[in-house]
């Protein structure tokens, strides 16, 4: 398949190299497939797409309009690695005026409400291959944890509590889809501190889902990139760390410092399967062809929306 990516620049191709170990942009994963071949790149910055055709191949064809590179090309899927604000039009010109079935968008998926219900009806419409890239339910660690809650090898769980820095809308999503993909559907969502800043909201916020309740906490006055989720069971805890590229499972034994007393102790680590996290979502795409996946991150996203407009009102 006829491979593009829209957006040149850090997930698009600027993460990584072809030499890279880790798989970490959407250049790369196509890249690395044996189903996908990189032909175009778009960017109104010409310097990064030169920059992009200098790492991943002076034989992609470089435009600076999507419209022309649609027209020019013959593209089956692609990847759309811009700003969230642009991610409309994109869509709607790709979903209306091509027939390319398979779509890879960043999140957060579209800026509002009214943007959100008019992609919706077009995606009913035409029915594309859709994935909205909330990277850590593609990733197969995570994956082995969501099966150690459902078959309860640590008991119960109790309550769950993440920490993030940068807006609820942007880095909090990807917690949220995280918890949805690991507990069930959010039923209730309460801010219990908040403060708006840049447009988005900050501060502490209590969920409810069908497995557990938990608390989010995310803040802008940091220099560096955190995501962070320890999930408490009744045997034991999870500590999903380093944006996710650290994760560990403890569980409880016999305290061999003070009698009677049970201590966390170290179980089992979790291969770092994260770093191949744009292999990961576009293998999904390709592979299992989820609609059920698909529909539960288009609602995610919605309910995110209403959330964001409600915080912000």
């Amino acid at each position: 398949m006829n491979a593009a990516v829209i957006g040149c620049g850090n997930i698009g191709g600027f993460y990584d190299t072809p030499s890279f170990d880790a798989i970490l942009t959407h250049a790369h994963a196509f890249l690395d497939s044996n189903k996908t071949k990189l032909i175009a790149c778009c960017d109104t910055n010409i310097d990064n797409l030169e920059k992009f055709r200098t790492i991943w191949g002076k034989d992609i064809y470089a435009y600076t309009s999507v419209r022309e590179m649609l027209q020019n090309e013959k593209i089956d899927i692609v990847a759309i690695a811009t700003n969230t604000a642009s991610h409309y039009e994109l869509l709607q010109e790709i979903l209306t005026n091509t027939k390319i079935k398979h779509i890879i968008c960043e999140k957060p998926f579209v800026s509002n409400l009214d943007e959100y219900e008019k992609i919706y009806a077009l995606i009913e419409e035409k029915n594309p291959n859709l994935l909205i890239n909330f990277i850590r339910c593609f990733d197969p660690s995570i994956n082995k944890i969501k099966k150690l809650i459902e078959e309860e090898k640590l008991g119960k769980v109790l309550c769950f509590s993440s920490r993030v820095n940068k807006g609820l809308y942007h880095n909090g999503s990807h917690v949220l889809s995280l918890v949805e993909h690991l507990f069930g559907e959010i039923t209730e969502f309460k801010a219990m501190s908040q403060a708006i800043f840049e447009d988005d909201a900050y501060g502490s916020f209590w969920m409810h889902t069908k497995t557990a309740d938990g608390v989010l906490t995310n803040f802008h006055e940091s220099e560096y990139s955190l995501f962070e989720m320890e999930i408490i069971f009744e045997k034991g805890v999870v500590k999903i760390h380093k944006s996710g590229f650290d994760i560990k499972t403890y569980i409880a034994k016999e305290s061999k410092k003070v009698k009677g007393i049970k201590e966390l102790i170290l179980y089992k680590e979790y291969p770092n399967t994260l770093q191949y996290y744009a292999k990961n979502s576009l293998n999904f795409l390709l592979k299992k062809n989820s609609k059920e996946q698909m529909e539960s991150h288009l609602k995610l996203s919605h309910k995110l929306l209403k959330i964001k407009e409600e915080l912000l009102s």
